[in-house]
């Protein structure tokens, strides 16, 4: 469960941070359009704070460690957030600072982020996975 919070905290710190950069950034280069970094922001922190903040809750009523499934999620969630943010952040610095990259550059961009998106969803299948199985033993 410790784990769990530990990477909470990663998310969270890493959520603030971007957010941070997001507002100081668009402040003093007087970006006044929307960008792909005002959603990293929001992005770590729902779907990286508060999935591995409420995981303890489960992991104590439902012991869905014990599934094979939710070792799988933990991993494949991670790697697809990770890169979700990666590529968001990616395509943000790139709006934000008018940075010059080709075509295929920028679909190849969005198009990893919607990678990420989908084996996100993959973590999400192992997660209630593990806790269908787990509900059924109890």
């Amino acid at each position: 469960m410790k784990k769990m919070y530990k990477i909470a905290v990663a998310y969270l710190v890493f959520g603030l941070i971007a957010g941070l950069f997001t507002h100081e950034a668009t402040y003093w280069t007087n970006f006044t359009s929307e960008t792909m970094l005002s959603l990293v922001h929001t992005h770590a922190l729902t779907l990286g704070t508060a999935v591995f903040a409420v995981l303890p809750l489960f992991m104590k009523t439902f012991h869905i460690e014990n599934q094979k499934s939710f070792g799988k999620f933990k991993w494949v969630y991670n790697i697809g957030l990770i890169i979700t943010l990666g590529f968001m952040t990616a395509r943000g610095v790139t709006q934000l600072f008018f940075l010059p990259i080709s075509s295929v550059a920028d679909h190849m961009i969005g198009g990893l982020a919607g990678i990420g998106h989908v084996i996100l969803t993959v973590g999400l299948g192992f997660l209630f996975h593990a806790l269908i199985k787990s509900t059924e033993s109890n």
